[in-house]
């Protein structure tokens, strides 16, 4: 299989699992990008698709998905207050560069938590 037609099926599967954001709800976006980005991570364990290629599919998802836009924008804007640890490490990278997009600070890995 090429690397596009991985690429397509990692897109279409990750498409598959956005679930329901409600209506500007700050709990249902996050945990969206949550579960969207912890599927891209599984497929990168699994080594179906690469770092590059899933943070290149989540950018994908996001402008072609309002509702994943919104969840990757609720968590960019609020990544400050999270608890890192329940981001996966692929979540945390797109949502850093989601916040320089924004014209934001990245929010630094190793920074302590309360």
């Amino acid at each position: 299989m090429s690397e596009a037609d991985a690429s397509m099926q990692a897109y279409e599967k990750l498409l598959a699992q956005m679930p329901s954001i409600g209506f500007f709800s700050r709990k249902k976006r996050i945990l969206a990008f949550l579960k969207v980005t912890a599927m891209a991570q599984e497929m990168i364990d699994e080594g179906e698709i690469t770092v590059d290629h899933a943070l290149f599919i989540l950018s994908i998802l996001s402008r072609k998905n309002p509702a994943f836009q919104k969840a990757a924008m609720m968590t960019a804007l609020n990544l400050p207050k999270m608890q890192k640890r329940v981001l996966k490490p692929i979540g945390l990278q797109y949502a850093n560069e989601f916040r320089c997009n924004l014209q934001l600070l990245p929010v630094d890995v190793d920074e302590e938590e309360g």
